[in-house]
């Protein structure tokens, strides 16, 4: 194939790609752009949804905590009321002292009452157990009651055994032909997929083998056209070689013709450089001349000025020496001396009247607030005689009224003495009449030994058919107790 069909085949299978990639990347921006859009109004829609539902289920909140507040309103006000008829109530029935020493003795025989009859009865079962243990009748029965109950419930256990031993071997053969099953269809399901795995393998042979050939061919294709364009390209690349020669010769001679000439401009540029630079070094030489000539008249001015400022020093100097002389004069410190003490005098004399001043005010005051003083003490001294008066005047109305609580006390005293005397008098009465009752019961005691005797027969009677219903079905036909020998006395 030609290196230039080559080239635009290239080409073309560039363009092609990237305008199907452009295309495919504008479908995709676009898909996406449309799916973003689908989201967005989804989420939106969702979230209006929830807002909805948020705003019924607050109304309905609201609609509810209304409901609740008024009801707890109305169970306030019924609650209030009836504190307020529960308060009214107790209030106008006051309980007297008599009411509640009777409500206490109420409550003592109540309670006494109740302890009578939880003893009675704790006595009964007393009694019951003595009673069914001394007869040796009722507590064989029992015995041999215990005894079949217990062989009834162990019969009922091995029954229980063996369905349940019959049952579990009949979960032991249904599940052996489960898993008998199971195993065969297993069996089955194997053998259809070794087979269908060995068909999938020949296809899979069959197919590969046609690739192979499909790729040898394919290769041997690919080999021939790799040879010609080898070819093609050695021979392109000697043409192209052979260009490149003649053109590196044209450049190499282009190349000496350029340097020829730089090297002629090259000269005349250093020449024209070393023209300029001896003009410059000249005019630099004049110029450093001049300079030295202007500094050398600056410095001879300095030094002039220099002398100049010294005597005028000198001459200021002298002044002060002689200003000083003139003050060194003794009248003229003894006057300044005379001035100076006076001022200080001055400024005592004042110092001292302030102080004064201070310690007259600091004296006023201190009197005035001794003054002071002493009228709140005479004004506090009369209160208190006045307060001393009103308290002995309370103390005796006290006194006279306390008079009077002491004999009301005593009256009251005098009539709960008078109850209590009264109450243990009943009791008195009570205790002889419980003490005639029991000697009377005593009188009539042998009388009713008999009936007594009558009553526990029938008790026993009573325990024996209690004990007979007891029995279990699989034992109803057995006696509780075993039939009388001709040995046995009893």
């Amino acid at each position: 194939m030609p290196r230039g069909n080559i080239g635009a085949f290239s080409i073309e299978a560039r363009q092609r790609r990237e305008n199907f990639m452009e295309r495919f990347n504008a479908e995709q921006a676009a898909q996406e752009r449309q799916k973003r859009t689908v989201e967005w109004e989804l989420r939106g829609n969702e979230r209006h949804k929830h807002q909805e539902v948020l705003q019924y289920m607050d109304v309905i909140q609201a609609q509810h905590n209304d409901t609740l507040v008024a009801r707890r309103r109305r169970l306030a006000e019924l609650l209030t009321q009836e504190n307020e008829l529960h308060m009214s109530m107790m209030t106008g029935l006051p309980e007297t002292d008599t009411q509640r020493r009777e409500r206490l003795i109420r409550k003592a025989q109540e309670l006494r009452a109740k302890r009578e009859e939880a003893k009675r009865v704790d006595n009964g079962a007393r009694h019951d157990r003595l009673f069914r243990a001394k007869i040796d009748c009722l507590r064989q029965a029992e015995s041999r009651l215990k005894v079949m109950q217990v062989a009834d419930a162990r019969y009922d256990q091995m029954a229980a055994a063996e369905e349940r031993r019959r049952q579990e071997a009949a979960e032991a053969e249904f599940y052996a032909q489960q898993s008998a099953e199971a195993q065969r269809v297993a069996t089955e399901r194997e053998q259809r997929d070794l087979e269908a795995k060995y068909q999938r393998t020949q296809r899979m042979i069959g197919d590969l083998a046609a690739q192979v050939a499909g790729n040898r061919h394919r290769k041997e294709l690919e080999k021939e056209e790799a040879r010609r364009d080898t070819e093609d390209f050695y021979r392109l690349l000697h043409e192209e070689q052979a260009q490149e020669a003649r053109k590196r010769l044209q450049r190499l001679e282009k190349n000496r013709q350029l340097a020829q000439e730089m090297m002629e401009v090259n000269e005349e540029l250093k020449r024209a450089r070393q023209q300029d630079y001896e003009r410059l070094k000249k005019e630099e030489r004049d110029a450093l001349d001049a300079m030295l000539a202007t500094l050398t008249a600056e410095q001879q001015e300095q030094r002039a000025e220099k002398q100049r400022c010294m005597a005028e020093v000198r001459q200021q100097m002298l002044e002060q020496r002689q200003k000083a002389r003139q003050k060194d004069d003794e009248h003229a410190l003894d006057g300044l001396w005379a001035e100076e003490n006076e001022k200080q005098w001055r400024k005592r004399e004042a110092q001292w009247e302030a102080d004064q001043a201070k310690r007259d005010a600091l004296l006023r005051s201190i009197l005035i607030a001794r003054r002071q003083q002493i009228l709140d003490k005479r004004h506090k001294d009369r209160e208190d005689a006045m307060l001393r008066k009103l308290e002995d005047r309370d103390f005796l109305a006290s006194l006279s009224k306390e008079r009077d609580l002491d004999s009301l006390e005593r009256q009251r005293r005098r009539a709960l003495l008078k109850e209590t005397q009264q109450y243990l008098e009943w009791q008195i009465q009570q205790r002889m009449a419980e003490k005639e009752e029991a000697r009377l019961a005593k009188r009539t005691e042998l009388t009713d030994q008999q009936a007594l005797e009558k009553q526990y027969e029938e008790r026993i009677a009573r325990e024996m058919a209690s004990l007979e219903a007891a029995k279990p079905a699989r034992y109803q036909d057995v006696p509780l107790l075993p039939k009388k020998s001709r040995n046995q006395i009893f």
